[in-house]
């Protein structure tokens, strides 16, 4: 078995082969000439066969050593290869970033961070995967997913959930309706009016209803839906009112689309950041979610 080689000594014995000279190749290393000559004294003794012959001022290969630079050099490439993609790492010139985003998010407001995002960092290539709350809470606990965007009221224990925004809910109306002269709106501003409701497997269905039933409001169900986004299309449409979380009620009120109205009692809706629980955030991740954060910030401008 050879003897230990070391790192230094293959820079040695590199370096002499591209400048020909112990000298030259002791000043690419930034040592002095007896450092190299040593070095490539202890490979040598370490191979068992002579690296050089001098002629002259210059050292020359021998065949052996030739076809040991075959190998080195290709290892350097490999090292150098290696250095380059560290550096693109760091300077975020590759990479990739896997989300799991409920509806309600994942229609406008990710999207549009994602294009800011990969606007600034072109290398890094975003996958979104638009799933309900609770299908965001089971793609993170495989631990394949960087991060995830939900509104839940249960954990898992492969899976870190935390507070990422929160703000009340809103009335939507259609446009020119006659509630829109009111700036706040009461539970019994909602009784006997057509009324699109959330499916009552969503979990904040039972929240508007404790809202409606606690000021006495029996509104008229005429459709029910599972996306925010359906439920404001319906009420755009001109088909009855409806609460719905703020993302997507301020979305379709940019587009002019509709009216939004807050409510009293505040109804708070609470949208989560899910994280893998057996690694941090990736820098990536990490710079992604401060474009998130100012967006929500843009958006409704009350934060947590």
């Amino acid at each position: 078995m050879l003897p230990r080689l070391t790192h230094r000594q293959i820079e040695a014995f590199r370096a002499v082969m591209e400048t020909g000279k112990v000298t030259s190749a002791a000043a690419v290393l930034g040592t002095t000439q007896p450092s190299v000559s040593k070095l490539i004294a202890d490979l040598e003794r370490a191979a068992g066969f002579n690296m050089f012959e001098r002629q002259g001022r210059q050292v020359v290969p021998t065949s052996e050593a030739r076809a040991l630079y075959e190998e080195v050099e290709r290892a350097f490439v490999g090292m150098m290869e290696i250095s380059r993609v560290i550096q693109d790492i760091r300077d975020f010139r590759t990479g990739s970033l896997l989300i799991a985003g409920m509806p309600a998010l994942a229609l406008k407001l990710l999207p549009d961070v994602i294009a800011e995002f990969i606007a600034a960092e072109p290398g890094i290539t975003v996958s979104l995967r638009t799933r309900s709350s609770q299908a965001v809470l089971r793609h993170l606990s495989s631990q394949q997913f960087d991060l995830g965007f939900a509104a839940l009221d249960n954990d898992h224990p492969a899976v870190l959930r935390r507070e990422l925004f929160t703000a009340p809910m809103l009335a939507v109306l259609p446009l020119s309706h006659e509630l829109e002269r009111k700036t706040v709106l009461l539970p019994g501003d909602f009784d006997q009016r057509p009324f699109i409701a959330l499916g009552a497997e969503i979990g904040t269905r039972s929240e508007t209803d404790a809202f409606l039933l606690a000021g006495g409001a029996r509104p008229r169900i005429v459709a029910e839906a599972q996306l925010s986004a359906s439920i404001c299309e319906l009420v755009a449409a001109g088909a009855g009112i409806s609460i719905v979380e703020p993302v997507t009620a301020m979305h379709f009120a940019n587009l002019g689309k509709i009216l939004v109205r807050p409510l009293s009692p505040v109804q708070p809706f609470r949208y989560d950041l899910l994280l893998p629980a057996t690694r941090q955030p990736s820098r990536i991740a990490k710079q992604f979610l401060k474009l998130v954060e100012a967006r929500f910030d843009t958006l409704l401008g009350v934060h947590g």
